[in-house]
């Protein structure tokens, strides 16, 4: 249809085109243009609320970050875990002082920490800001822990106190819920989904977390994984006894299935929890008897080739002290001797740990205030040094295609199986990350980075 002007007067000019459509011989005809074996089909209309798109960000963040918290929250991160620490070793100085014994344990260890650690008063006014906030659970929680009345069911009732909160502190608390956020997980859950195998690289991945009702990382790694497109995840959560520590309802709502087992049980773990892609233990190790024993008993788990997601406090032992230690006798753990303070290890001895269970570090997250993020990887074969090749990507000539599927091509033995493929682009917005999704799921795309 035309519109056109012809003196003074608007005319409408139709042009009619003919079509004819032959059902029967799947054709259709219009003019000098032919469609031959034409399929139609009738797209869906969109039914109810549409989810929201997924917006990505690609960005190189080093492996290894020390200082995260100070880096990403600032000072007043430092300020708030130094007046925990000043108000436990305060209240702990008062206990020893008053030779108060009911119901507490370690003194010895207790007493060495104090004296070994420099500390000042906590100021009543400084105090009583961070109790008014809502995001310094943990002090909070301290408070009521150092209000226990020091009788025969002191233990039970600080227990009581702690496990009551301890969900809320390691989810909300300005200090204990950092070495969860995405910073700290996410960076290393992608590196986890980039390294699982190719033929399920974007598609599936087998998550186990053990001593999850201590732990509580499966609703922070389940929502960091759900942001990634296309990624379907299988989640159990093992536990000695998760139908009490873990919260029946939101594992339901999450998809997580949960078994009981634990890092010490005697009887195998359920099948299930088997030849995971990665195994989270996350604020556990440090209570076991042995954390070698509890080590190996996570590994054991894992897949070949598979990670590790390890979460422990390294610093500023203090604070986690009274959360565990006021109200469990660490002096009878078999290996307390090797530990750095009662049951906990600084990073050092835990980097010796993860080398001695057969374990190759591959990333390290350090918020510099508590914890540390340690990403282990379980080789099936021993890691061999070899530089890997550097192809550049951006010549638009794409004569670096062939090379590349030269590589690709490749047959390598299993002593050369490490060495990667590392296409480098110094260009921005030129597509390498697309282009490397799609190889990853050719043969032996795994070698590509």
């Amino acid at each position: 249809m035309r519109s056109i002007w012809s003196n003074g007067m608007h005319c409408i000019l139709l042009i009619v085109i003919s079509v004819m459509n032959y059902h029967q011989m799947g054709t259709c005809r219009s003019g000098a243009v032919e469609l031959l074996d034409l399929h139609a089909t009738v797209a869906p209309r969109r039914q109810g609320v549409q989810p929201s798109p997924t917006l990505e960000s690609f960005r190189f963040i080093p492996y290894d970050e020390r200082s995260l918290a100070l880096s990403q929250l600032g000072c007043s991160v430092l300020e708030y875990a130094k007046a925990c620490a000043s108000f436990v070793l305060e209240r702990m100085h008062q206990l020893l002082s008053s030779n108060v014994e009911d119901g507490l344990c370690n003194l010895k260890i207790m007493k060495r920490l104090v004296s070994d650690s420099s500390w000042t008063s906590a100021v009543d006014d400084k105090l009583t800001e961070y109790l008014a906030s809502s995001d310094s659970v943990a002090l909070k929680t301290l408070e009521k822990v150092f209000a226990v009345a020091h009788d025969d069911a002191f233990a039970q009732n600080v227990n009581t106190v702690v496990s009551s909160a301890w969900a809320d502190i390691i989810s909300h608390d300005r200090v204990f819920s950092f070495a969860r956020c995405d910073r700290c997980f996410k960076t290393c859950l992608d590196v986890v989904l980039e390294n699982i195998p190719a033929e399920a690289a974007g598609g599936h991945i087998k998550v186990v977390e053990c001593d999850a009702g201590t732990g509580q990382a499966y609703p922070h790694v389940m929502r960091q994984l759900a942001s990634q497109p296309g990624i379907s995840v299988s989640y159990t959560a093992v536990d000695s006894a998760p139908a009490e520590s873990m919260d029946p309802e939101l594992a339901q709502r999450l998809g997580i299935d949960t078994a009981e087992w634990s890092l010490e049980s005697t009887k195998p773990a359920p099948e299930r929890a088997s030849g995971a892609d990665l195994v989270i233990v996350s604020n556990v190790l440090h209570r076991h008897d042995n954390i070698a024993r509890a080590l190996s008993a996570a590994s054991s788990l894992v897949r070949d080739d598979g990670f590790l997601l390890i979460v422990e406090p390294t610093s500023n032992f203090a604070i986690p002290w009274s959360f565990f230690a006021l109200t469990h006798d660490v002096t009878k753990m078999s290996d307390i001797a090797s530990r750095t303070c009662g049951p906990y290890c600084d990073e050092q001895t835990w980097t010796a740990l993860l080398a001695k269970a057969g374990l190759v570090p591959v990333a390290q997250k350090s918020d510099g205030v508590l914890h540390t993020v340690f990403l282990c990887r379980k080789l099936s074969l021993p890691l061999t040094e070899q530089s890997p090749k550097v192809i550049d990507v951006d010549d638009t000539s794409f004569e670096w295609l062939e090379e590349v599927k030269a590589d690709m091509a490749e047959e390598r033995d299993e002593s050369a199986s490490n060495c990667g493929v590392w296409l480098r682009a110094r260009k921005a917005d030129n597509g390498v990350v697309g282009m490397l999704n799609c190889l990853r799921r050719e043969p032996n795309g795994d070698r590509l980075r």
